[in-house]
């Protein structure tokens, strides 16, 4: 059945509580004044004609204070500087007496001071006259001395050379004797190094015969070891190349039955003459199969019907004979059953197992999914006209799951029915008599409040919407199996879905369930029937020897202000459970379609990859034994090359001890040719020579140097002759005439003291008059606090909505800690600046302050004054009033189905879509400016308004069409 929505009821009485609560608002214009009206209803209290006098007179008060005090300090300031200017113009005056009496002493001790002058410069000519000739004398005597070294140098030197002559002989024979000596030398390190080079080149030679027979005994040993390695891996690489047997596996490709729907059901007579009553608005009568829109619907609304009944025929493609084959996708067509080739297992009498419970929740659940997809793709002007307001037209649903989540759902729904004893002619609602606590909506609402609320929470702004419905339909089963459950429920779902779709304009309340894109999950519940309710005239049950069983539908989803991108996107998060279903399908699927594995053998030719990796072993032991042959040709070259490298070590240590031999002879020869030199008394001229230049050019260096020093001497005596006079000639002078720079200097301290006197006195004028000003400021601080706490707590439960003052009820007093909240009054520098508004200033914490630079303090924020006379608005900061918003329920999706007594189908309910708001608090300034019908309340309007919510309380009604059954 289609049933009406059931919550259509509480929209209605929120409308109307929403109404008269309305209507009991109490609202006080704050001014009304125009040209045509006189009345005055504006209310201004005691509180505050008193703030606003009393702070008129501390504004008064405060500002004459100022005044005065301004004034005193300014008398001050110009009594300093008229007795500054006074004692500077004296203290100038005796500074000009002294420099006068200076400049004429000067004049008068004029000549005196020449005389002494002209005395000092004769004295310091004399000095240093003095001292460079002391210095030209020093200079002098450095260059006899020096002239003096080199006439004795040149006569020792004369002196070596007539020596030179005399022993002319006895050096010839020395050196003679030195020659002789040097040539014996040669020759012996000649013969030495002559031995060293035979005995090296001896070694040599064997050396190089013993490497030679090694190596090439080597070279035998190692071609012997690669022969054998090349004719194992030949071996090898024929082997490899012959062709093997090898046992493969093949992919075969398995597709299991699956049975296919047929559409050509053959109707019995009585329904073909009297039709069946379908419960889509605008179609109570007998509707024929020819005045469907879509041929292919044409006979699936006979699905709701007992198999015995209905379906006549049993086509063998349409005939499932397990579970396995029943099909996962949903097109239109219904399946037929023949319990002779049913190979499903058996449902006991005590009913199904949850096993079998899960198995027909998966194909409910690929059923319901596959309709939602059929009729997107196929039949798109039905899923258009169901979401044409949800945002999702032309945009493909998400698949519907079933999870731990929605079991959990689905099985308390089955056990609220079960207990308040709900038939299968019943939804799960208040008007089926059970309480609104066990309703399905009060299920998923308790079950997805957590999540509702996150959601609510992220999307704040926007409307959050919550799709939920419920559809309900019955399963019996002539035989109890499991596959005859399963064909009798894809029946019933054919016409509760494909059979409501009649036009577009015409559409079933359970397809419209399941088209709502809004959904993602669906809890799909069974609940077993009690013989009382299969024994009630219209359950539709015809074979009441097996369990029969209500199957309830509830859908669960939210629309994201019907936003079908941030829609989707909260569909695919993992906020929706674990599937349950998964094992289910894939059995179904896997039977349905899937890959064998068939074994078998075939010849395999090696390719040259084949080859190349059989012998790789063999390859790698040939590569071995070749490395090993160099390895050991390279051990015996570097044991060769080591010998020879420890020969020629040999070698060179015997080159240089023959080196060293004659080093030592040489030097022993120039010895004894030294000592019989030394012994004649013979000296080498050109060395004595050398000896005596270097002695004289070491006297010139030093007297070059201490010449530099007599000169600095010199100058620095004649210095000190001058700065001693001129100490003198300065001491006399001022012995002449003295300095007045004391004095003077004495007369300026004296006036910056008078300067500083001022200051301060004006400074302590200043500190006073401030303190003053800060006490009777204080005074008038603490009379308007208390004045503005009192206006506070009057005022404690007031609201102000635009120009009306709404005077709500609190059972909570104002109390008074007699904390006092000063008020900020305009600075001293300027009192006129702040600006009065008429009204009691709130403000948190103020005080008053008086900066150093006099800076004005902005006054503290106000409730605005609207003076609608003036036209014209007195604004501070303006404290506006939060909006009260009025929200009224939303509809369900399926308002089109009318039904009639007799129509017996499958239940349908849909749930009100619940509007979300974002919990924040909207504000409105204050308007400028309304009209004068917009400032005052008619209560002739508010009595109409309660009338009118009255009315419609009267009217409120639950409607309900009458049920019909699927089975």
């Amino acid at each position: 059945m289609r049933n009406s929505n059931t919550n259509n009821w509480r929209s209605t009485a929120l409308v109307a509580g929403a109404i008269l609560t309305a209507g009991v608002v109490t609202t006080t214009s704050t001014t009304d004044v125009h040209a045509d009206n006189s009345q005055n209803n504006a209310q201004v209290s005691n509180d505050q004609v008193t703030y606003d006098q009393v702070r008129a007179t501390a504004d008064q008060q405060l500002a004459q204070l100022q005044s005065a005090n301004d004034s005193k300090e300014a008398q001050q300031a110009t009594a300093n500087e008229q007795s500054n200017a006074a004692d500077l113009a004296q203290t100038n005056a005796q500074i000009d007496q002294l420099k006068a009496s200076h400049a004429a002493l000067e004049q008068e001790q004029a000549g005196a001071i020449a005389q002494a002058q002209a005395s000092t410069a004769a004295s310091i000519e004399a000095q240093t006259s003095a001292a460079n000739a002391e210095y030209q004398q020093q200079i002098n005597t450095q260059q006899q001395n020096e002239a003096t070294q080199r006439a004795a140098n040149d006569q020792q030197y004369a002196q070596a050379v007539n020596q030179a002559a005399e022993n002319q002989q006895a050096v010839a024979d020395i050196n003679a004797q030195y020659q002789k000596a040097l040539s014996d030398a040669a020759n012996t390190q000649t013969s030495q190094a002559q031995a060293a080079a035979n005995n090296y080149n001896s070694a040599v030679a064997k050396e190089n015969d013993t490497y030679q027979g090694k190596l090439s005994a080597q070279q035998a040993t190692n071609a012997e070891n690669i022969k054998n390695a090349e004719a194992s891996l030949a071996s090898a690489t024929a082997n490899a190349n012959k062709p093997y047997e090898v046992a493969t596996t093949n992919d075969v490709a398995v597709t299991g039955r699956v049975a296919k729907p047929q559409t050509d059901v053959k109707v019995p007579a009585y329904v073909t003459k009297y039709g069946i009553h379908l419960e889509v608005r605008g179609y109570n009568g007998a509707i024929p199969v020819s005045d469907y829109t879509y041929p292919e619907f044409a006979n699936t609304y006979y699905g709701e019907y007992p198999d015995s009944a209905v379906i006549t025929n049993k086509a063998a493609e349409s005939t499932p004979h397990d579970i396995s084959e029943m099909p996962l996708d949903f097109q239109p067509g219904l399946l037929s059953y023949d319990a002779k080739n049913d190979h499903s297992e058996k449902v006991s009498a005590d009913g199904l197992t949850a096993d079998q419970v899960q198995v027909l929740r998966a194909l409910a659940l690929s059923w319901e999914n596959g309709f939602r997809n059929n009729v997107f793709q196929n039949y798109r002007e039905f899923y258009n006209v169901v979401n044409k307001n949800d945002g999702f037209v032309n945009v493909a649903p998400v698949d519907l799951v079933s999870t731990d989540f929605t079991d959990n759902i689905a099985n308390q729904v089955v056990a609220n029915r079960t207990k308040y004893n709900i038939d299968n002619n019943s939804h799960t609602v208040i008007s089926s008599g059970m309480p609104a606590e066990a309703t399905y909506t009060s299920v998923i609402n308790d079950a997805t409040k957590n999540l509702k609320k996150n959601l609510t929470s992220e999307f704040n702004g926007k409307t959050v919407y919550t799709d939920v419905n419920e559809n309900l339909t019955t399963m019996q089963a002539g035989t109890p199996t499991l596959l005859n459950y399963a064909i009798n429920l894809y029946n019933s779902m054919q016409g509760m879905y494909y059979g409501e779709l009649v036009n577009p304009t015409h559409i079933g309340g359970h397809a419209v369930n399941l088209l709502c894109a809004g959904v993602r999950t669906v809890g799909i519940g069974f609940q077993k029937l009690t013989d009382e309710m299969t024994a009630k005239n219209g359950s539709g049950v015809s074979d009441r020897k097996n369990p029969s069983y209500a199957v309830t539908f509830d859908h669960v989803g939210f629309n994201i202000d019907y936003d079908a991108n941030l829609t989707k996107e909260v569909q695919n998060r993992n906020v929706w459970g674990t599937s349950t279903v998964d094992a289910q399908l894939n059995t179904i699927k896997t039977a349905q379609y899937h890959v064998n594995k068939v074994p078998g053998t075939k010849t395999v030719t090696p390719t040259a990859t084949d080859v190349q990796k059989a012998t790789a072993s063999e390859q790698q032991k040939l590569a071995d034994v070749k490395a090993q042959a160099q390895q050991s040709l390279d051990a015996l070259a570097s044991a060769h090359q080591a010998s020879l490298n420890k020969l020629a070590q040999q070698y060179n240590d015997a080159k240089a001890q023959v080196k060293a031999n004659y080093d030592v002879a040489v030097t022993k020869a120039a010895s004894v040719r030294d000592a019989a030199l030394k012994a004649t008394g013979v000296v080498n001229l050109q060395a004595y020579k050398a000896q005596l230049d270097s002695a004289y050019q070491n006297l010139v260096k030093a007297d070059q140097v201490a010449a530099q020093k007599l000169a600095a001497d010199r100058d620095a005596k004649i210095a000190n002759i001058k700065k001693v006079e001129n100490v003198k000639l300065d001491a006399k002078i001022n012995e002449l005439v003295p300095s007045v720079d004391p004095q003077i200097k004495q007369l300026q301290d004296q006036h910056q003291a008078v300067i500083a006197h001022g200051d301060a006195v004006l400074a302590e004028l200043k500190a006073e008059n401030k303190a003053a000003y800060n006490k009777l400021a204080e005074q008038f601080n603490v009379q308007l606090a208390a004045i503005q706490r009192r206006e506070n707590a009057k005022r404690a439960n007031e609201v102000r909505l635009a120009n009306n003052t709404v005077v709500l009820p609190s059972a909570v007093k104002v109390a008074n800690d007699g904390n006092i909240n000063t008020v900020a009054f305009p600075t001293a520098s300027n009192p006129l600046q702040a600006e009065t508004t008429g009204r009691v200033q709130t403000v948190s914490a103020p005080s008053i302050v008086k900066t150093a630079t006099q800076t004005p303090i902005a006054v503290a924020p106000v409730i605005t004054t609207v003076n609608h006379a003036a036209e014209n608005t007195v604004k501070s900061n303006e404290s506006s009033a939060p909006v009260v918003t009025q929200t009224t329920a939303v509809n369900g999706t399926q308002t089109s189905v009318a039904s009639t007594a007799e129509n017996k189908a499958t239940k349908a309910d849909n749930s009100e879509k619940s509007v979300v708001k974002a919990d924040t608090v909207a504000k409105k300034q204050t308007p400028a400016k309304k009209s004068e019908s917009s400032q005052k309340v008619d209560q002739s309007s508010m009595s109409i308004v309660a009338l009118a919510a009255t009315a419609l309380l009267g009217t409120l009604g639950i409607t309900y069409s009458s049920k019909k059954r699927h089975n």
